[in-house]
Formats: structure tokens, C-alpha cells, sequence
């Protein structure tokens, strides 16, 4: 097969043009190679019957005009694997292992790039998820093949409650799980491998990376292999857990390629396609007849500010909101949940029962009277308090002290070993409290503990 070769005819840092013979450019995101280098590029627009412009996957060190770029015939690819050839692998965005333990073996490559399955092959469950974790499972449910998102700044501990999760749902469920790493630092990349070694969870683990140090066009393409990794395995009658760290660094890379390429931004520098990009990465993440996807996204909130425009265009693709809070951190509340502002559609009494669905509301009505409260215990004490109110903070303090608890991922650091809590006794516990059975027991009794 004739080879189609183009010459590079300008290079603007990560912006490489290529001229091709006339009818032959090649294809939207196809992938060049720059003969007599490393350099990879991908097509990413068209500036002329003849000309095309491409955006830099890597340094662009040692390409130079005039050099002779080959059309490879393909996107961006990953291998099409059967998962055991995989799990406990942690791969590039070309699907290409760099964990230094051998290469992958496959006979046939696929693109990353895929349309999300139509409406008939779509399926939706309305069975709940356990996690293990007191806090999510009383407020914030996950439904199988849902979408969860965890929110919150720097520091308040969104990677930690991630790999919490990676580790509780991969050890007591069935399946495996597909972790992205977008746009992170690679030392907490790092950390992950070796606290999913250190649990035994690896093995039913697959890692796709693109760290911070990565180029634009890397970084935003990571999520894309990702998921169709993912695909990949959910088509082979899997139920996936497919974990992403960060949403909002994905979108970060995104304004970086759009502004390279000269694209008009909108609000606050964010490129014109924002919602669009979200969307064909969401859109993928869905449960067919085959098998399930069950997605948790991390996402950090710049500034604390909810109302920036990657965090809004985020929120209407999830059907759990879990909003991590400083001041709840502050307070030594871990996991640092502000329940009040947490929410989830499976908190529904035909989808979690009347019981779950009570207590769920009750908790939530006991904290915001206590919030309520703050101002006036804060100025005058408790004790100024009518006895209906008092007994209202004596237990809201309590409900709020016993939804903390141990995690196995900061056994290391706080020297409590993590616990798993089922979902039967955290209700159990919660209903206690209600009662008034702990109304005299002292806090710290409820405080980092499982059950009661």
C-alpha cells in the first residue's frame, strides 16, 4: 500500500502544519509520524485543500521544517484485549505499558475514539451499590451504571476518598476497574499503585495515565483511552468501575488545545466547546445489554467556586453529587462530606426502601436545624437553648460524629485501621442515635469508629 506523505511547512511550538499533495490530507485526528523522530502528531483541522494543522503529542524537540511526516492510517489506538492480558497494568494513552513489566500482546488495535451506544442498546439498573462507607451510603447512594462525582478544592481529600472507593468496591464486588489519571501529579499517581499493592486490589485493576507533565493533547486524549478500555471490557460482559482523576484537568487540557489552536475562548478563558467535550466523554460512560459501566469522578473546584462554568457543565451528567467541605475537615469530620450540600437521585423511597429513605431525610433535617442553631450556641451556649433544640444539637452532634469513620487508604498515616461498614448497620446506627439511645454518651464514644 502506497504510503501518504506530507512535509511539515511550519512549527509554532506545539502547532505543526503539514502539507500533503492535493485530495490527500489526511483524516481528522489522524495520527503522523515525523520521519527521523519520536514526534507524533495529531490532525486536527484543515487550513487548506492541501495544508492541515496539527497539535503535538510530546516535545516537538528535533522536528524541523521541511521534515517528511507519514500518515498512519489511524487515531489514537489501544489494544483489544481480553481483561486478564491487562488487569494490574498501568498504560499510556497509546494503550502501551510502562509499568516495566513486559509488553501486551495483541493481535488487533482499536481506535479510541467511538459512538456512544444508541438508545435500544442501553440499559438502566436501579440496584444500589455498597460501599462500605457510612457517610456515601446513608445520603449520597450509588446506583450500578451510575454516575458519581466527587467535588470539593485542594486538599479535602478527594484522591483519598477515590481510592477509597477503588478499594472497598473492587474487594467485595465482583468486576474490575479502570482508573484514569488526568492531569495529575505523578507522584499521586505513584501513591495509588502502591496502595492498590498494598491492599491486594491491583490485580483487578487496569491504570491509563496522563500526568501533569504531559502535553495538552495527551492529557485530554488520556480520558478518551480510558474509556474505551472501559468499552472494551463491558462489551466482554464485565461490570466496570471506571474512576477518573480530575474532570476538571481533562477540561483544563481542553482550553489549553483550544487556545494553541487559536480558538476564541468564552467565560473566564474556557474554550467555546466546553459542553460539548464533557459531553462526548460522558455520553460514553453508559450500561448496555452487555454489561455495566459505574463511574466516580473526581473534580476539582477552583477556588471553591460551584459556579464556574467547567463545574456547572459537569454537574448535569451525574446522578450523585458528593461535595467534599474544608470547614467539615477543619472539624475532623472524615470523610469530609457536607451532607447538606451532597445529594443523589438514588435517594428515592421506591429505589432505596421507605426505612433508608426515612432515616436518610431525617439525618439530613437533624444537621440543617443544627446549622440553624450555630449562631445562636456560638453567642449564648447550648445551654440557652429551649430543651427541644438542645436535644435537637445533642443528637445532630452525634449523627454527624458516628458518619465519620476509619479508611484502609490512611491506615498508614492516622494508625486506625480502616473499617467497612455494611449499609444494614450504618441504618441501624443512624436509627439509634434518632431514638435517643446516645442522647448521654460522649462524642468521642461515636467519633472514628464502624458500627455501633
Amino acid at each position: 500500500m502506497k504510503k501518504n506523505l506530507g512535509k511539515i511547512i511550519e512549527i509554532s511550538g506545539p502547532i505543526v502544519k503539514v502539507e500533503f499533495k492535493e485530495h490527500s490530507l489526511p483524516p481528522l485526528y489522524n495520527l503522523l509520524r515525523v520521519k527521523g523522530s519520536q514526534a507524533l502528531l495529531e490532525v486536527e483541522e484543515y487550513e487548506s485543500p492541501e495544508v492541515c494543522k496539527c497539535l503535538a503529542l510530546g516535545l516537538t524537540e528535533g522536528v524541523e521544517r521541511g521534515a517528511i511526516c507519514e500518515d498512519t492510517g489511524s487515531s489514537i489506538t489501544v489494544p483489544e484485549i481480553k481483561e486478564k492480558e491487562i488487569l494490574g497494568r498501568v498504560l499510556n494513552v497509546f494503550g502501551e505499558p510502562i509499568d516495566e513489566k513486559g509488553r501486551i500482546i495483541s493481535k488487533k488495535k482499536v481506535s479510541i475514539f467511538k459512538s456512544p451506544p444508541s438508545f435500544e442498546e442501553q440499559k438502566h439498573y436501579l440496584e444500589i451499590l455498597e460501599t462500605g462507607i457510612k457517610v456515601i451510603d446513608l445520603i449520597c447512594p450509588f446506583l450500578k451504571g451510575g454516575k458519581i462525582g466527587l467535588f470539593g478544592g485542594a486538599g479535602v481529600g478527594k484522591t483519598v476518598l477515590l481510592t477509597e472507593l477503588i478499594h472497598n468496591i473492587a474487594f467485595k464486588k465482583k468486576g474490575v476497574s479502570v482508573f484514569a489519571g488526568v492531569g495529575e501529579r505523578t507522584r499521586e499517581a505513584q501513591e495509588l499503585y502502591q496502595e492498590l499493592q498494598r491492599n491486594n486490589v491491583l490485580k483487578n485493576t487496569i491504570l491509563v495515565l496522563g500526568e501533569m507533565g504531559e502535553s495538552p493533547g495527551i492529557r485530554f486524549r488520556t480520558a478518551f483511552s480510558a474509556v474505551r478500555i472501559a468499552e472494551l471490557l463491558r462489551d466482554q460482559g464485565e461490570d466496570v468501575m471506571f474512576f477518573v482523576d480530575n474532570i476538571y484537568r481533562f477540561l483544563m487540557a481542553g482550553m489549553e488545545r483550544a487556545a494553541m489552536l487559536g480558538k476564541l475562548p468564552q467565560e473566564l478563558g474556557y474554550q467555546a466547546t466546553l459542553s460539548s467535550d464533557i459531553g462526548k466523554l460522558e455520553d460514553r460512560i453508559a450500561t448496555t445489554q452487555k454489561g455495566s459501566i459505574t463511574s466516580v469522578q473526581a473534580v476539582y473546584v477552583p477556588a471553591d467556586d460551584f459556579t464556574d462554568p467547567a463545574i456547572v457543565a459537569t454537574f448535569s451528567h451525574l446522578d450523585s453529587i458528593i461535595v467534599l467541605s474544608r470547614e467539615e475537615a477543619a472539624r475532623g469530620n472524615y470523610p469530609a462530606l457536607d451532607i447538606l450540600k451532597s445529594s443523589s437521585l438514588a435517594l428515592d423511597p421506591e429505589i432505596v426502601g421507605e426505612r433508608h429513605y426515612k432515616i436518610a431525610t431525617e439525618v439530613k433535617s437533624y444537621l440543617q436545624k443544627y446549622q440553624d442553631l450555630q449562631h445562636i450556641i456560638s453567642i449564648l451556649g447550648i445551654e440557652e437553648l429551649s430543651q427541644k433544640d438542645r436535644i435537637v444539637a445533642k443528637r445532630a452532634e452525634r449523627l454527624r460524629r458516628f458518619l465519620t469513620q476509619p479508611l484502609f487508604t490512611t491506615e498508614v498515616f492516622s494508625g486506625k485501621k480502616g473499617v467497612y461498614v455494611p449499609l444494614k448497620k450504618t441504618l441501624e446506627g443512624c436509627e439509634r442515635i434518632l431514638n435517643g439511645e446516645f442522647d448521654e454518651v460522649d462524642l468521642s464514644e461515636l467519633y472514628m469508629r464502624g458500627e455501633i
